[in-house]
Parts: structure tokens; C-alpha cells; sequence
């Protein structure tokens, strides 16, 4: 498909791309090991600070609904503020580190993109951890409202 393209412009890939280091740094390719294994622990740990967010936002949010006065001596709305900045902040981080921070990676070579379960693990799955902490507020609110 590329030499394709090369061939009808008529010119190289070279010229179309660029120098290939400076071209490879720009697309993520590098085949490491090492950093693929920093991205992953860094994807697997912004997803369970994520379900913590959501956990501490829905105990206090389910306080709240039910007009509990304290939560282990502490005010039913902290627990709540505290989880959705985690939770948001969880899913910001994964954002703004983008492939630094991803579990699927595309290895040097391969014939074709990472599929949809890598999209939906890498850029949607903080995202999924905030939808499912506003669906579960929806629910305890219709519950005990």
C-alpha cells in the first residue's frame, strides 16, 4: 500500500517520511521490552487507582443519598470528593501520557494496527472506570432517592 503510493508520486520514502529514526521516535515503534513493560505498569496502575476513585466515590456517595451523618468518623462527602478527583485524575493522567502508559503495544514489524480490545483497553478504559462510577451514582440515587 505504501510502495504503492511511492510509485505513483514518484518519489522515495525518504523524501515522503523523512529521516526513519527521527520518523520511528515519532510513531512509537520501538520494539523495547523494557519500555513496554514500564507502559504496561503504568497503564495497570492508573486503572486500579481509577477503581479506587470510583469505590471511595460511590461509598460516599451512597452515604450521602442515604443521610448518613459520618462515615468512620469523616463526612460522607469527602470520601465522594476524594474519589471522583481520583477517579477524573486517574483518566486525565492516562490521557496525557498516551502510549507512555498503554497495555497493548504494537510490536516493530507487524502487519497491522492493534485492534479494537487495545483501543478500548489503551485510550477508553479510564474513561469506562469514570462511566461506570456515574452510572453506579445513577443507580444508588434511584435506589435510595
Amino acid at each position: 500500500m505504501v510502495d504503492d503510493a511511492l510509485t505513483a508520486s514518484g518519489s522515495t520514502a525518504q523524501e515522503e517520511f523523512g529521516d526513519p529514526e527521527e520518523y520511528a521516535g515519532k510513531v512509537s515503534i520501538a520494539d523495547d521490552p523494557e519500555a513496554a513493560r514500564a507502559s504496561q505498569t503504568k497503564a495497570v496502575l492508573l486503572a486500579l487507582l481509577g477503581l479506587v476513585g470510583m469505590f471511595l466515590a460511590l461509598w460516599g456517595f451512597t452515604a450521602l443519598t442515604r443521610d448518613v451523618d459520618r462515615l468512620i468518623g469523616m463526612p460522607p462527602v469527602l470520601p465522594l470528593v476524594v474519589g471522583l478527583v481520583v477517579v477524573v485524575g486517574a483518566a486525565v493522567a492516562d490521557s496525557l501520557l498516551g502510549q507512555r502508559a498503554d497495555i497493548y503495544r504494537a510490536r516493530v514489524g507487524a502487519a497491522e494496527a492493534p485492534g479494537v480490545l487495545a483501543f478500548v483497553v489503551n485510550r477508553l478504559g479510564p474513561w469506562i472506570i469514570v462511566l461506570l462510577t456515574l452510572v453506579g451514582m445513577l443507580l444508588i440515587w434511584i435506589r435510595y432517592a
